[in-house]
């Protein structure tokens, strides 16, 4: 499915860039790396930039996982796939390298809700505006209200969840910042909850943020992606924006326990050439061997 916005708002950028985006992780990262380069086989062409839209799963110890975190790790141990980044084995540390050869850029990415927040918080800032994490270059973190530059784009970062209790919630201060940009100024807004009403619950209830909604509206990027949801929504076109969320990367372990390979809708492309922000969908996606399913293959 394509979709691209009509109108000189949405006019492609002069300059080609292709993004990769990435759904949430919750800490498989090799799968997530194994799944981007993959991708970029089967379109032969590496992205300019990977961008992940929060729920990395960025615990450096397990031990300090929250409490929905070391449930499903336990049903799906690559869940401590990003404390391996961080510490790995020689055959592990191998096959690091030889994925970040592959990728033009680390994958940058922001912070969701299941995140050791304190830890990224004590990550040092370079000059880019984002935060180096791993030995390899694989990950960079990407603070609140950053915006960072790619060609003739201009592209803006907000993590965090509306209803968090915590670390968790979206930063007030970081949001009155960017909503204070000047509307139609960024060309992409990453963010990791979706609008109010973009999708609904297993329990029926709706999802998304009101302050997102308002974003949108306020700043009127060209294009916005976000997450949280686990599902596939869009895109679509909301007052000039064509908003899309990504599914996960896995099916929950919990609820789906049968379920391999990758959702579909788990990553997208967005072509400034042809202005077009397309999710990632085909049976190859079921068929992908992740980590867990190759375990579950050997037992």
């Amino acid at each position: 499915m394509k979709c691209s916005a009509a109108g000189p708002s949405c006019a492609p950028p002069a300059i080609s860039v292709l993004i990769g985006l990435l759904g949430d992780v919750h800490g498989r990262v090799l799968d997530a790396f194994r799944a981007i380069v993959a991708l970029q086989h089967r379109i032969a062409r590496r992205f300019d930039l990977v961008i992940q839209v929060g729920d990395m799963g960025a615990f450096p110890d397990m031990a300090q996982a929250d409490g929905a975190t070391f449930i499903h790790s336990a049903l799906d141990p690559s869940e401590g796939d990003f404390a391996r980044l961080l510490n790995p084995g020689a055959a592990e540390s191998t096959e690091f390298r030889s994925l970040r050869r592959q990728l033009v850029a680390p994958i940058y990415f922001l912070r969701g809700n299941h995140e050791d927040f304190a830890w990224l918080d004590a990550l040092p800032v370079d000059g880019t505006g984002t935060a180096a994490v791993d030995a390899y270059d694989l990950l960079r973190y990407v603070p609140d209200d950053t915006v960072i530059g790619l060609a003739t784009l201009r592209i803006a970062f907000l993590g965090g969840v509306e209803e968090g209790r915590g670390a968790d919630v979206i930063s007030r201060a970081a949001y009155e910042r960017l909503l204070s940009s000047t509307p139609g100024s960024l060309d992409l807004l990453i963010t990791h909850q979706g609008p109010y009403g973009s999708s609904t619950g297993f329990r029926g209830d709706v999802q998304g943020s009101m302050l997102i909604t308002a974003l949108v509206d306020q700043i009127a990027p060209r294009w916005h992606v976000a997450g949280h949801a686990h599902t596939l929504v869009g895109p679509a076109l909301h007052s000039g924006t064509v908003c899309l969320l990504l599914s996960a990367l896995v099916p929950s372990r919990r609820w789906a326990p049968e379920a391999r390979g990758l959702m579909q809708g788990c990553m997208a492309i967005l072509d400034t050439d042809r202005g077009e922000l397309s999710p990632v969908t085909g049976d190859w996606l079921s068929t992908f061997k992740t980590r867990h399913d190759a375990a579950r293959a050997s037992t």
